[in-house]
């Protein structure tokens, strides 16, 4: 195809009047923007049917398996325990949150049936208030079940918050080589003072109280909140001590200069200091001291869309943080 006009004396046309070629031209790039807009448009409607096509495939299998598993899960034998499990940091915006958990532990210590309550923890701990809270409930349900037998079983981590927990059981077992223990308090930061000072950025803070921007970490760290820092993590690990002190008792076969400083081992370790009662695992546990073969699983499962989220990546996270200040976290 000739790219010569085939209009007679267009080329004179536009020779002559220049303002025409360049009307000529705007509406040749106004034509060639709106093919593009339109391919665009078309792509990202295109992009936005393989979506939902891919998400309906994937929510599709995922929406049975959620519903077959809240079916199953209470599909046990006769000879069962009731179990809660506790997966991951402990924090109020984690699954493993007090409220979660606590609803868990009513309804396992209210099985009639139930050979007993098994708490499988699996978890390098979090915040110390969700621990208390989860541990503080188990000593309440047994006091109400004085004859309703109860263990904790570690799995790979029972550190720091997952141990305060476990203090709720008056037993407690692990696997030889679960990480055990990490009795201690955490809180840590970054002091970015000399950064912005390199930058010459200035910070401007005003508040009404002298010590409400303390440890602000744009702010050189003074002696006064270095102090008070030490104060309240000393506190919260008082807190932790007492509650070893009290579910462990004459059963601690070392010193607490050793035990409380926030060390951890594993768990053949952890059983010569007296830390736990036995290693097992889950279903040694079951058939040993429950003589059971079943466990009718009380841990509400995350929501539908939780799982999608998950499913989809939307919820992946790195990092071991916890909405507290103040962590029971190995170091």
């Amino acid at each position: 195809m000739s790219g010569e006009s085939n209009i007679p004396g267009a080329e004179e046309a536009l020779a002559d009047d220049p303002s025409l070629a360049r009307t000529l031209l705007n509406f040749m790039r106004e034509q060639r923007e709106q093919e593009l807009r339109e391919r665009r448009r078309e792509r990202f409607w295109r992009n936005v049917r393989f979506g939902l096509i891919a998400l309906v495939m994937l929510a599709g299998p995922l929406y049975l398996w959620t519903i077959d598993k809240q079916y199953n899960r209470h599909r046990v034998g006769k000879d069962y325990v009731a179990l809660v499990r506790v997966d991951g940091v402990i924090g109020s915006d984690k699954p493993a949150n007090a409220a979660r958990i606590t609803e868990a532990l009513k309804a396992a210590f209210n099985d009639p049936l139930a050979r007993g309550v098994i708490v499988d923890i699996n978890s390098p701990g979090g915040s110390p208030v969700q621990s208390s809270i989860i541990r503080d409930r188990m000593v309440m349900l047994r006091e109400s079940f004085p004859k309703t037998k109860v263990w904790v079983v570690g799995e790979d981590m029972l550190t720091s918050g997952a141990y305060f927990i476990a203090m709720g059981s008056p037993n407690v077992c692990v696997n030889r080589s679960t990480i055990t223990g990490s009795i201690g308090v955490i809180r840590d930061g970054w002091g970015l003072d000399k950064l912005i000072e390199r930058f010459g950025i200035e910070r401007r803070v005003f508040t009404a109280g002298v010590s409400k921007s303390r440890l602000d970490t744009f702010k050189p760290l003074s002696p006064e909140d270095e102090r008070k820092a030490q104060e309240l993590l000393g506190s919260v690990h008082e807190h932790f001590k007492s509650v070893v002190r009290e579910g462990r008792g004459d059963r601690l076969k070392a010193d607490e200069v050793k035990l409380f400083n926030g060390d951890f081992w594993t768990g053949d370790q952890a059983l010569q200091l007296g830390l736990v009662d036995r290693l097992c695992d889950l279903n040694t546990l079951m058939a040993d001291e429950f003589g059971a073969t079943d466990a009718r699983d009380y841990t509400p499962p995350p929501s539908f869309m939780s799982s999608i989220a998950g499913a989809i990546g939307s919820q992946v996270k790195a990092s071991f943080a916890s909405d507290s200040p103040f962590q029971f976290l190995p170091e």
